[in-house]
């Protein structure tokens, strides 16, 4: 009896150091962008949206981290119906552009909580979103999380009050939905050196297992997501800061965005994979993310353990 209850409190123990029990990636469908889009180009993007014949495979993903106080999602992917519904945006102008610079591959089962239904999960227990930036294709389900709070930066939320925020892919009307509970909140100065580069962190459960960290450049605020546990490879989703983990460690800028804090933002994240031994960066418009997470959660333990909070 008393080696098992001495096994039993080693259990609890082990469990009461799992802050994240999983991290799980998610297709809401695929698209097809411009090899110029992906890769970058020296040529104006209006030219190679309008010119360009070279199409790639886009995969169109979202996450849901699995945390002791509940499930978290991390971007909610995109809306089918903007295949099926020609005036799914409002403006013509972007109807127009909108065939030119992706092409969908999507249906109705890729709507968010068709596809956690198929893994057992019920999108009706999603109390937090976290959303990277605010593009169509990160927002699209929000509308099957109506009881979820959706965190996004300040900055970026005040695009909304620039003019014309469509102009950049941000369609207004399927964000200020009247059953959406917006929180948009500021990044707060962190005295850890392992933050150092950023400007201000976000520690979202307050545990240090997900802290949120500005990476401006593809929009204005958008953000990434640092996860830690202990026992796991730690991972950063960096949303569209890059389209793949190795254009970032070739310092290879997308088609789109400030070029400026692009640099910026990539050099940051390359100091802070140096910082962080076996640190995995996953975007999420890459085919391997799914496969990548799945190897950094396979049950191992990480030489640093700052990198891996209990």
């Amino acid at each position: 009896m008393a080696v098992a209850s001495e096994i039993a409190q080693r259990h609890e123990k082990k469990d009461e150091r799992t802050a994240i029990r999983s991290i799980r990636a998610y297709s809401s469908g695929w698209a097809e962008q411009h090899e110029e889009h992906r890769y970058g180009s020296w040529k104006p993007r209006l030219w190679w949206a309008l010119t360009s014949r070279s199409w790639v495979k886009l995969p169109i993903s979202f996450f849901l981290i699995e945390h002791r106080d509940g499930p978290v999602l991390f971007d909610t992917g995109l809306d089918p119906a903007i295949a099926s519904d020609p005036n799914y945006i409002s403006q013509a102008i972007g109807r127009f552009l909108l065939r030119r610079i992706f092409r969908f591959h999507l249906s109705a089962d890729d709507r968010l909580d068709k596809v956690l239904a198929r893994d057992g999960v019920d999108a009706g227990d999603i109390r937090l979103a976290v959303i990277s930036h605010l593009h169509f294709d990160h927002v699209g389900g929000i509308a099957q999380v109506p009881q979820a709070s959706l965190l996004v930066s300040e900055r970026e939320w005040a695009q909304l009050s620039e003019p014309h925020p469509e102009h950049e892919w941000i369609l207004r009307e399927h964000i200020e939905r009247p059953d959406a509970q917006w929180q948009p909140f500021a990044f707060q100065p962190s005295d850890d050196p392992l933050f150092g580069d950023f400007d201000g962190i976000y520690d979202l459960a307050g545990d240090g297992s997900m802290v949120l960290l500005p990476t401006p450049g593809h929009t204005p605020g958008s953000l990434s997501m640092l996860i830690r546990q202990d026992g796991w490879a730690p991972i950063l989703l960096v949303g569209d800061l890059t389209y793949e983990a190795g254009l970032l460690q070739q310092d290879r800028l997308p088609g789109t965005g400030d070029t400026d804090l692009l640099r910026q933002s990539f050099s940051k994240v390359r100091n802070l994979k140096d910082k962080i031994p076996g640190l995995v960066i996953v975007p999420s418009h890459d085919f391997a993310a799914g496969e990548v997470i799945a190897r950094a959660t396979a049950e191992r333990r990480m030489p640093n353990s700052r990198s891996a909070p209990s």
